[in-house]
């Protein structure tokens, strides 16, 4: 393995990827929230291919158990950032604005903080009385609320504008929870 330093990022124990932020750069693009997922899945497979154990065959322990720790590195790294909240949170520690548990009620304010009540009060009661047509609902309009949450981080993220995206990720990291809750309650098929 060589050693080149990775600008966009900063370790750079591969090129491409930064252990000590974990997150991959995907060929030392900039940081961006908006990401394709057969590109980062990609991006991870090639470079847990570079880190495969066959490959350090010959290599001293010493070298293999830090190529172990690299492939281990880039699989939390992946694991990061194929997840849209994770993703925004963790950017938002790497520029400067991390969101804290007390920021939620400042940030989304009373109305956005009803509807989650609200819905989750729903979704308890689904819980005691199942109905999978309206889980499929609050499914579909979840995940419609998740991908304009998305869009709108990306935007900006690529804008600079930290303010509203601590805001919208405050927001997905709720919807996400209700996007848990919903999949905990529908029946496996």
């Amino acid at each position: 393995l060589t050693s080149s330093p990775c600008l966009a990022w900063r370790c750079g124990a591969l090129p491409g990827f930064c252990c000590a932020c974990l997150t991959v750069c995907l060929a030392c693009r900039q940081r961006r929230f908006n990401l394709e997922a057969a590109e980062l899945h990609g991006s991870y497979k090639a470079l847990m291919a570079r880190l495969h154990p066959d490959r350090f065959g010959t290599a001293s322990q010493e070298e293999k158990q830090s190529v172990a720790d690299q492939a281990a590195a880039v699989t939390d790294a992946y694991s990061e950032l194929k997840q849209p909240h994770r993703r925004a949170s963790h950017l938002l520690e790497l520029l400067g604005g991390p969101l804290t548990e007390g920021d939620s009620g400042s940030l989304l304010g009373p109305p956005f903080l009803m509807e989650i009540m609200e819905l989750r009060e729903e979704l308890e009661a689904l819980g005691a009385n199942p109905n999978e047509g309206r889980l499929a609902e609050l499914r579909t309009r979840n995940r419609t609320q998740l991908d304009a949450l998305s869009s709108e981080l990306a935007l900006a993220f690529a804008s600079s504008q930290l303010d509203d995206a601590r805001r919208l990720t405050a927001q997905l990291q709720y919807l996400q929870r209700v996007h848990e809750e919903i999949d905990a309650q529908t029946p496996a098929t």
